[in-house]
Protein backbone atom coordinates (compact mmCIF):
# COMPACT_ATOMS: atom_id res chain seq x y z
CA UNK A 1 0.00 0.00 0.00
CA UNK A 2 2.72 2.36 0.84
CA UNK A 3 4.73 1.52 -2.40
CA UNK A 4 1.45 2.50 -4.17
CA UNK A 5 1.06 6.22 -2.02
CA UNK A 6 4.29 6.62 -3.23
CA UNK A 7 4.00 6.12 -6.69
CA UNK A 8 0.79 8.48 -6.69
CA UNK A 9 2.84 11.43 -5.15
CA UNK A 10 5.93 10.73 -7.34
CA UNK A 11 3.41 10.89 -10.72
CA UNK A 12 2.18 13.88 -9.36
CA UNK A 13 5.55 15.36 -8.38
CA UNK A 14 3.94 15.95 -4.35
CA UNK A 15 5.37 15.63 -1.04
CA UNK A 16 4.12 13.30 1.50
CA UNK A 17 3.63 13.63 5.00
CA UNK A 18 2.43 11.61 7.98
CA UNK A 19 2.29 11.80 11.51
CA UNK A 20 3.81 7.90 12.91
CA UNK A 21 4.00 7.21 16.86
CA UNK A 22 7.92 7.60 18.48
CA UNK A 23 6.41 4.27 20.24
CA UNK A 24 6.21 2.04 17.79
CA UNK A 25 9.57 1.20 16.09
CA UNK A 26 8.69 -0.80 13.64
CA UNK A 27 6.13 1.92 12.21
CA UNK A 28 9.02 4.75 12.39
CA UNK A 29 11.22 1.85 10.55
CA UNK A 30 8.62 1.37 8.11
CA UNK A 31 8.39 5.17 6.56
CA UNK A 32 12.32 5.71 7.24
CA UNK A 33 13.26 2.23 5.05
CA UNK A 34 10.63 4.20 2.00
CA UNK A 35 12.84 7.61 2.43
CA UNK A 36 11.15 9.40 5.31
CA UNK A 37 12.97 12.27 7.55
CA UNK A 38 11.74 12.77 10.83
CA UNK A 39 11.20 16.42 11.00
CA UNK A 40 9.66 17.26 14.04
CA UNK A 41 8.67 15.74 17.75
CA UNK A 42 5.41 16.07 19.04
CA UNK A 43 4.04 15.34 22.63
CA UNK A 44 0.18 13.96 22.65
CA UNK A 45 -1.52 15.59 25.84
CA UNK A 46 -4.53 14.50 27.53
CA UNK A 47 -6.06 17.27 29.75
CA UNK A 48 -8.94 15.09 32.02
CA UNK A 49 -9.49 17.98 34.33
CA UNK A 50 -10.56 21.25 32.58
CA UNK A 51 -11.21 23.87 35.95
CA UNK A 52 -7.20 25.06 35.64
CA UNK A 53 -7.90 26.40 31.62
CA UNK A 54 -7.75 30.24 31.40
CA UNK A 55 -10.93 31.98 30.82
CA UNK A 56 -11.90 32.22 27.47
CA UNK A 57 -9.85 34.65 25.04
CA UNK A 58 -12.17 36.95 23.55
CA UNK A 59 -10.69 37.14 19.95
CA UNK A 60 -11.15 33.28 19.74
CA UNK A 61 -14.14 32.54 18.33
CA UNK A 62 -16.08 30.07 15.80
CA UNK A 63 -14.37 28.91 12.89
CA UNK A 64 -17.27 29.63 9.06
CA UNK A 65 -16.86 28.78 5.83
CA UNK A 66 -16.47 32.85 5.17
CA UNK A 67 -13.13 31.96 6.91
CA UNK A 68 -11.74 29.00 4.39
CA UNK A 69 -9.79 31.29 2.08
CA UNK A 70 -7.87 32.93 4.89
CA UNK A 71 -7.03 29.80 6.51
CA UNK A 72 -5.86 28.05 3.64
CA UNK A 73 -3.57 31.13 2.69
CA UNK A 74 -2.24 31.16 6.35
CA UNK A 75 -1.13 27.56 6.72
CA UNK A 76 -0.08 27.65 2.96
CA UNK A 77 2.46 30.09 3.38
CA UNK A 78 3.91 29.15 6.48
CA UNK A 79 3.81 25.42 6.37
CA UNK A 80 2.94 24.39 2.30
CA UNK A 81 -0.04 22.71 3.10
CA UNK A 82 -3.08 23.52 1.38
CA UNK A 83 -6.29 22.00 3.16
CA UNK A 84 -9.24 23.58 1.56
CA UNK A 85 -11.05 20.64 0.45
CA UNK A 86 -10.27 19.28 4.35
CA UNK A 87 -11.58 22.21 6.47
CA UNK A 88 -14.80 22.65 3.77
CA UNK A 89 -15.46 18.93 4.66
CA UNK A 90 -14.96 19.53 8.19
CA UNK A 91 -17.61 23.31 8.55
CA UNK A 92 -20.05 20.72 6.62
CA UNK A 93 -20.30 18.45 9.66
CA UNK A 94 -22.46 16.11 7.99
CA UNK A 95 -21.59 13.84 10.85
CA UNK A 96 -21.74 16.25 13.70
CA UNK A 97 -18.34 15.08 14.60
CA UNK A 98 -16.83 18.83 13.71
CA UNK A 99 -15.77 21.60 15.41
CA UNK A 100 -13.23 24.68 15.38
CA UNK A 101 -11.91 28.00 16.30
CA UNK A 102 -10.11 30.52 15.05
CA UNK A 103 -8.24 33.46 16.33
CA UNK A 104 -8.91 36.55 15.34
CA UNK A 105 -7.77 40.45 16.07
CA UNK A 106 -8.53 43.46 14.03
CA UNK A 107 -9.74 41.77 11.48
CA UNK A 108 -6.63 39.23 10.90
CA UNK A 109 -6.76 35.59 11.38
CA UNK A 110 -3.61 34.17 13.57
CA UNK A 111 -4.30 30.91 13.85
CA UNK A 112 -7.45 28.10 13.83
CA UNK A 113 -8.09 24.63 15.36
CA UNK A 114 -9.96 21.83 13.94
CA UNK A 115 -11.57 19.13 16.62
CA UNK A 116 -13.30 16.06 16.19
CA UNK A 117 -15.37 14.03 18.62
CA UNK A 118 -15.74 10.44 17.73
CA UNK A 119 -14.83 7.21 19.33
CA UNK A 120 -12.48 6.12 16.22
CA UNK A 121 -10.88 10.01 16.54
CA UNK A 122 -11.07 11.84 19.59
CA UNK A 123 -8.76 14.66 18.74
CA UNK A 124 -7.45 18.14 18.27
CA UNK A 125 -6.74 18.88 15.05
CA UNK A 126 -5.59 20.16 12.68
CA UNK A 127 -4.52 23.92 13.31
CA UNK A 128 -2.18 26.32 12.99
CA UNK A 129 -0.50 29.37 15.21
CA UNK A 130 1.43 32.00 14.59
CA UNK A 131 2.32 32.06 17.98
CA UNK A 132 2.41 30.16 20.90
CA UNK A 133 0.39 32.17 23.24
CA UNK A 134 -2.36 32.24 20.23
CA UNK A 135 -1.87 28.67 20.05
CA UNK A 136 -2.75 28.17 23.87
CA UNK A 137 -5.63 30.19 23.21
CA UNK A 138 -6.78 27.81 20.95
CA UNK A 139 -6.35 24.62 22.81
CA UNK A 140 -8.22 26.17 25.88
CA UNK A 141 -11.15 27.03 23.82
CA UNK A 142 -11.32 23.84 21.81
CA UNK A 143 -10.76 21.69 24.98
CA UNK A 144 -13.33 23.27 26.60
CA UNK A 145 -16.26 22.48 24.26
CA UNK A 146 -15.12 19.52 23.61
CA UNK A 147 -17.74 16.22 25.10
CA UNK A 148 -14.55 13.70 25.85
CA UNK A 149 -11.21 14.12 26.91
CA UNK A 150 -9.81 14.38 23.53
CA UNK A 151 -5.48 13.94 22.48
CA UNK A 152 -3.64 17.09 21.09
CA UNK A 153 -0.27 17.33 19.96
CA UNK A 154 2.05 20.04 20.61
CA UNK A 155 5.76 20.51 19.08
CA UNK A 156 8.34 19.70 21.38
CA UNK A 157 10.36 22.69 20.87
CA UNK A 158 7.68 24.96 21.97
CA UNK A 159 8.75 25.15 25.19
CA UNK A 160 6.70 27.85 26.48
CA UNK A 161 3.60 26.39 24.92
CA UNK A 162 4.56 22.88 26.37
CA UNK A 163 4.38 24.45 30.10
CA UNK A 164 1.31 26.15 29.64
CA UNK A 165 -0.34 22.91 29.27
CA UNK A 166 1.55 21.26 32.14
CA UNK A 167 0.56 24.17 34.06
CA UNK A 168 -3.43 23.22 33.08
CA UNK A 169 -3.01 19.76 34.16
CA UNK A 170 -2.07 17.95 30.85
CA UNK A 171 -0.62 15.01 31.09
CA UNK A 172 1.63 13.27 28.04
CA UNK A 173 0.30 9.94 27.09
CA UNK A 174 2.90 9.33 23.44
CA UNK A 175 5.40 10.93 21.53
CA UNK A 176 4.98 10.99 17.64
CA UNK A 177 7.33 12.12 14.59
CA UNK A 178 6.22 13.91 11.74
CA UNK A 179 7.72 12.63 8.91
CA UNK A 180 8.16 13.85 5.49
CA UNK A 181 9.23 12.42 2.13
CA UNK A 182 10.00 14.83 -0.76
CA UNK A 183 10.14 18.59 -0.32
CA UNK A 184 9.75 20.62 3.12
CA UNK A 185 8.97 23.43 4.62
CA UNK A 186 10.30 24.70 8.13
CA UNK A 187 6.70 25.77 9.49
CA UNK A 188 7.39 30.02 11.07
CA UNK A 189 4.81 28.80 13.87
CA UNK A 190 2.50 26.13 15.93
CA UNK A 191 1.55 23.17 13.83
CA UNK A 192 -1.11 21.49 14.93
CA UNK A 193 -1.25 17.81 12.99
CA UNK A 194 -3.81 15.00 12.36
CA UNK A 195 -4.17 11.49 12.54
CA UNK A 196 -5.52 12.26 8.55
CA UNK A 197 -3.89 12.03 5.37
CA UNK A 198 -1.67 14.94 4.61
Amino acid sequence: MLDEVIGIAESEKKPLRLVSSAMNLDSYSLYTRAGFVPRMLFQDMLLADTSRLPAPDPRVRPVTAADIAALVTLEKTQTGLDRERDYTYFLENALGIWSGSVWEENGVIGGFLFAVAHPASNLLGPGFAQTEEIAAALIATERRKHPGNPVFLVPAHCKKLVQTVYGWGARNCELHVLQVRGDWQEPEGVVFPTFLPE
